[in-house]
């Protein structure tokens, strides 16, 4: 059985294929807040099969209610949406990270990349790292082919050991293909929530480059602005968290080069951090 639901004959020219997913690397929602941002305004042309590839209890549908009555059922969803920007045919797959079928997703994915023309493939995404909210924001990006790489691309440093992502498993499986493939990845602080707005802007802003047209960001970067000015509002009252964020900045400014990203034995969990802030935040409060 197909995992696809439909797929139009959309005739297009050479397309530039994008792809986020919601999972673990899409810290703070960055990735896919990034690619619904691009896709707004275009046509769905492929949608695939949910009851395929999603596993109800650990990507549960959402329900919306009204005066006690059941209006909606939101279901995970992966699905490709086309539009133009400045003359360039880009086909936006979104969604959420499938649980099943990952390889023969793969595959679906190369017979859509030829039976479209795509001509490059990109995907996005972020991971949460060590970092204050207070320095640049750090792009680094994955690719097996350097021709794609921009001069201002920093490629991923040494050897790393992660978890797989189900974006890192299909751009492979298209790479393999022989379509050109690469990999774009915001650092975000990871003690902020989704959404975070300056890590949008900077993704955007280099997918951007990477195909070589300006996207409508719309008031993008006046809420990421807004943003940053509230999260140093809240520190300011907060003279714990404050604190935690100097230590980041001091482990920073420290480094001879970025900051590295985590492997995955180093990746702390959620309450591994709490943790270990508490650690820090304890030790400073004994100091003074």
């Amino acid at each position: 059985m197909s995992l696809l639901s439909f797929a139009n004959d959309l005739e297009v020219d050479h397309p530039i294929m994008l792809l986020a997913m919601s999972g673990w690397v899409d810290a703070a929602s960055v990735g896919t807040d990034a690619i619904e941002l691009i896709a707004e305004g275009g046509e769905v042309v492929a949608a695939f099969e949910p009851d395929e590839l999603f596993d109800y209890r650990s990507s549960r549908p959402v329900l919306h209610f009204s005066s006690g009555e059941l209006t909606e059922i939101s279901w995970p969803r992966l699905e490709i949406v086309h539009r133009t920007i400045d003359g360039v045919d880009l086909l936006i797959a979104t969604g959420n990270e499938p649980d099943f079928r990952w390889q023969e997703l793969t595959r679906e994915f190369v017979a859509l990349t030829d039976r479209y023309g795509v001509s490059r493939f990109i995907t996005l995404g972020a991971v949460p790292a060590p970092v204050p909210h207070t320095r640049p924001i750090r792009v680094v990006c994955t690719t097996s082919n350097p021709e794609l790489l921009l001069d201002d691309d920093e490629v991923l440093p040494n050897d790393l050991v992660v978890p797989g992502a189900a974006v890192s498993v299909l751009r492979q499986g298209i790479a393999d293909a022989g379509v050109p493939s690469i990999g774009y990845w915001v650092q975000t602080p990871h003690y902020l929530q989704s959404p975070f707005h300056p890590g949008v802007l900077s993704l955007l802003e280099r997918v951007g480059n990477q195909i070589g047209v300006p996207f409508p960001i719309g008031d993008l970067a006046e809420r990421a602005a807004a943003q940053l000015e509230e999260i140093n509002r809240d520190l300011s009252e907060r003279s714990d968290a404050k604190q935690y964020v100097e230590h980041l900045e001091q482990m920073q400014d420290q480094q001879d080069e970025p900051m590295p990203i985590m492997s995955f034995d180093d990746l702390p969990s959620p309450d591994e951090i709490g943790a270990e802030v508490g650690k820090y935040l304890r030790s400073a409060s004994d100091e003074d």
